[in-house]
């Protein structure tokens, strides 16, 4: 009976998530409302406070679970920044729900969404490549590891902004100048 309730939780936890996604990337944290998220989900509200405790748990769970799903997805190369630019760009395409969490979350908290806690462990991952390719010159030291970082993240975002490409075509060229950008900023 245990394992059976367990497996139950996580289910009704991941379906929580799943829900809540949708509408945080939909409507922000401000604006999202936990009636719809439980009733999306098929969970009672008292059930979602606890699993998450509060909306802004909640809100920081479901931006974690994206953020730490594509960063499974592709992993930071500093040898290849300038492919990492490109990739990053291609599932911010492919995941707008991340690229709307994401620009809720600054636009919401004013916070990089690298201090979140599970953030800090990708970003000092990060940091500790670019610092080691500055020291062996393969990246300018002009810039902070951190400023690195942001400037690749900034460039990658840049096209999102945008709206999405018209085609293939103009998805290709978007993606091009975006790692062309990167490789005369960064490189030596």
């Amino acid at each position: 009976m245990k394992q059976r309730t367990r497996r139950n939780a996580a289910q009704s936890r991941e379906t929580l998530l799943a829900a809540a996604t949708e509408e945080f990337a939909s409507h922000g944290l401000a604006g999202a409302r936990i009636d719809r998220i439980a009733q999306a989900a098929g969970i009672s509200k008292p059930m979602l406070y606890t699993y998450f405790g509060d909306k802004e748990a909640l809100f920081d769970a479901a931006l974690t679970q994206e953020v730490m799903d594509a960063a499974q997805a592709d992993r930071f190369d500093p040898n290849d920044l300038e492919g990492y630019a490109g990739r990053t760009y291609d599932l911010l395409v492919e995941r707008p729900r991340l690229w709307r969490l994401l620009t809720w979350h600054h636009l919401e908290r004013g916070q990089d969404v690298l201090m979140l806690p599970a953030g800090e462990v990708l970003l000092g991952e990060k940091l500790d490549g670019i610092a080691a390719a500055q020291a062996e010159g393969r990246i300018v030291a002009d810039f902070t590891p951190l400023d690195v970082v942001r400037l690749v993240a900034a460039l990658t975002q840049l096209w999102c902004m945008t709206g999405a490409a018209r085609d293939a075509a103009e998805h290709a060229a978007r993606r091009a100048t975006i790692m062309r950008a990167v490789g005369r900023l960064l490189r030596v």
